[in-house]
C-alpha cells in the first residue's frame, strides 16, 4: 500500500471530501455493501476486481480518481444473483440487464442507483432506461481461446447500433448473439481451458483470470469495510496491470464519467 502522506495528497487533488467524485464514490460504496449483503444472504460468490481491487490493495479503498466500481462472479453465481435481484424489492437500486432494459445489450449486469444520473464519456448509455451511478457486475467463464473472445467482442461492438434498438430487428439480433452464437463459442472455448477464465463472450476485457488465483476467496479492507477479493490478488493484478503498485503518469489519467447529478 502507498504511504499515508501520498494517499492524502492524491485525495486532496482528486476526490476531497465534499467533491462530486467523492460523493459518487461513497454512493458506490453503499451499493457494494448492498450487493455484499444480498450475496451473503443467498450464498453467492463475488469479489472485487480490476481497478476496484487495485484500489483496495494499493490505496485501501478507491483509487482517488476512480469513478466506477467493478466486481466479478462466475456464471453460475451471476445467474443466481440475477434471479434473486429480480425478486428483491428495493427503492434505491435496479439491476440493469437486457431483460430489465431493452436498450442494454451487454452480457453482464450493472446495479444502478435510482437517485442519480450520470453521463459517460462515450454515448453508449444515451438511450438506457437506467442511467444512475452504477457497479459493474462482470461474469467469468472457462476460456481457452483469446481468438474467440476477441471475435465475440468485435461482433458485439459492430452490431451495437442494432442491438440498442428495442424493435423486432434488435431483439432478433440480440437473441442470435446471446442465445445462439455466444453459447456455442462458450462451449468450444471451455474445452481444455484448464482453470483459465475470461469475461463472457461479448465483453470488452480479454485478459485471463485463473481459478487458482481467485479461490478460496479472502477478505480485504476497502474504505474501512471488508469485502471479498481473490486469494492471490498479487498474481491476478500482475496479469492485468503488470507493476500495479507504481502510479500511472498523473497527467494521462482519463475518466469514465463526464457528469453526475444527484437527484436527492
Amino acid at each position: 500500500m502507498i504511504t499515508d502522506t501520498l494517499q492524502n495528497e492524491l485525495r486532496e487533488r482528486y476526490n476531497p471530501d465534499g467533491s462530486t467524485l467523492r460523493k459518487q464514490q461513497l454512493r458506490m460504496l453503499e451499493m457494494l455493501q448492498y450487493i455484499d449483503a444480498v450475496c451473503t444472504k443467498h450464498g453467492i460468490r463475488y469479489w472485487l476486481c480490476s481497478g476496484t481491487l487495485l484500489g483496495a490493495v494499493r490505496h485501501g479503498g478507491f483509487i482517488p480518481w476512480d469513478d466506477d466500481m467493478d466486481i466479478e462472479m462466475l456464471r453460475g453465481d451471476y445467474e443466481k444473483f440475477v434471479k434473486v435481484m429480480l425478486l428483491e424489492k428495493n427503492e434505491k437500486y435496479a439491476l440493469q440487464t437486457h431483460e430489465t432494459d431493452a436498450t442494454y445489450f451487454f452480457p453482464y449486469g450493472k446495479l444502478r442507483d435510482l437517485h442519480s444520473c450520470l453521463k459517460e464519456v462515450h454515448s453508449t448509455d444515451s438511450d438506457y432506461k437506467y442511467r444512475g451511478i452504477f457497479v459493474d457486475i462482470f461474469v467469468l467463464e472457462s476460456s481457452s481461446s483469446l481468438f474467440l473472445a476477441k471475435m465475440s467482442r468485435t461482433i458485439l461492438f459492430k452490431t451495437q447500433r442494432i442491438l440498442k434498438i428495442p424493435n423486432v430487428l434488435g431483439k432478433l439480433m440480440y437473441a442470435s448473439l446471446h442465445e445462439i452464437l455466444f453459447p456455442i463459442l462458450s462451449f468450444v472455448s471451455a474445452i481444455c481451458a484448464n482453470g483459465r477464465l475470461r469475461h463472457v463472450h461479448g465483453s470488452y476485457f480479454l485478459r485471463p483470470r485463473y481459478m487458482d488465483d481467485i479461490f478460496p476467496l479472502r477478505k480485504l479492507d476497502f474504505e474501512g469495510k471488508s469485502f471479498w477479493v481473490p486469494s492471490n490478488y498479487d498474481h491476478y493484478l500482475n496479469l492485468i496491470y503488470g507493476d500495479y503498485m507504481t502510479l500511472p503518469p498523473l497527467d494521462s489519467i482519463t475518466m469514465h464519467v463526464t457528469k453526475v447529478d444527484f437527484l436527492e
